[in-house]
């Protein structure tokens, strides 16, 4: 073959080869947390941050997550090691503290949805309402909005929009406040100007879920109880769900309704308003 014509057909494969590369997009990153790198041409799922997922119900919500394989999950722990080894190490767990701050910008840095399952441990003092009810909540609910998450959904509690009476006065007294300071938190959500779903369960059971109808109410005028399970269920139901967002509702048992009923229960539920 003549030089030329050979030189002609090397630089042809090499340009045909620059070509094929251009089109296939950029190479893949490695995520960040596991190293792994995503299949040739798949889109990057959704990242749901879960902070309180060492909690009973936080598990159970990072477990569905999972089994569903609908989203990226980032799993947050005080510490991680020891979540690992207790819950699973299949779970990418992040260290994080929600009473302090400044571990909560990394851990939601590039989040889509972040749900809070945390609740107070004690009575009082650092892990008590006052600083996880409330402070924990206004931490995470002000890193969530610094990492421009899209959706922010808590997990409060039944009486926590209450005027009073006597379960709201006796759960406060044997829980140091908890449900003003959970009031407090909700009130702290509202304010941000974040996209968020309240939801607040009745009395939790650790039973399995979907074994009865559930309700979703508002107006926090009707008691209840509900499992966690089913809690867990609805909050993943509200990710990206427009008709369940800017919108508090209680959460309970119902055997009278349809067990997958609730599902359509989020389009007739009433945005918030100032005074809720």
């Amino acid at each position: 073959m003549p030089a030329r014509l050979a030189t002609t057909v090397l630089l042809a494969r090499v340009l045909a080869g620059l070509l094929a590369f251009a089109a296939a997009g950029p190479v893949a990153a490695q995520h960040e947390l596991t190293g792994e790198l995503p299949p040739v041409g798949a889109a990057r799922r959704e990242l749901v941050v879960v902070a309180g997922a060492t909690g009973r119900s936080g598990r159970l919500i990072i477990a569905q997550l999972r089994s569903a394989g609908r989203y990226e999950l980032r799993a947050l722990a005080r510490d991680p090691r020891a979540a690992a080894r207790e819950i699973g190490a299949e779970y990418s767990w992040v260290a994080a503290d929600v009473t302090q701050p400044e571990t909560l910008a990394s851990a939601l840095d590039g989040a889509t949805y972040v749900i809070s399952a945390i609740g107070a441990r004690e009575r009082s003092g650092p892990d008590g309402p006052e600083f996880v009810d409330f402070g924990g909540v206004r931490n995470l609910v002000d890193a969530a909005r610094s990492a421009g998450v899209r959706q922010f959904v808590l997990i409060s509690s039944a009486g926590a929009g209450g005027e009073g009476g006597f379960n709201r006065w006796l759960l406060n007294l044997i829980g140091g406040d908890v449900l003003t300071w959970k009031a407090r938190g909700e009130a702290a959500l509202r304010a941000s100007g974040l996209p968020y779903t309240i939801v607040r369960p009745g009395g939790l059971r650790d039973v399995p879920g979907g074994q009865a109808g559930l309700l979703l109410l508002q107006g926090d005028r009707k008691s209840g109880d509900v499992s966690r399970a089913d809690v867990a269920s609805v909050v993943i139901a509200t990710l990206g769900n427009p008709d369940a967002t800017g919108k508090t509702f209680e959460l309970i048992t119902d055997p009278a309704v349809p067990r997958e009923a609730w599902r359509s229960q989020f389009r007739r539920l009433a945005p918030d308003v100032a005074s809720r």
